[in-house]
């Protein structure tokens, strides 16, 4: 599957949806890429991006980390 398919797969859940306002045409042309909109597709970004560049978890949460100064 698709990077960006897995991202619109999973935030086309309808609860998401409501929880981070994501309407319908937005879901349409969410991509994987920057810039991002929302900081959930920023996320799963990159968990989608760097887990498909075969990057371990915890390498994957310092990315996380650093991006939003957790």
């Amino acid at each position: 599957m698709e990077r960006n398919q897995i991202l619109k797969e999973i935030l086309s859940d309808s609860d998401l949806m409501k929880k981070y306002n994501i309407k319908q045409k937005e879901l349409e042309t969410l991509t994987t890429n920057a810039p991002y909109r929302k900081k959930i597709v920023e996320v799963l970004s990159v968990i989608i991006n760097e887990n498909d560049n075969h990057l371990n978890t915890s390498m994957i949460y310092k990315k996380l980390k650093n991006a939003h100064n957790i």
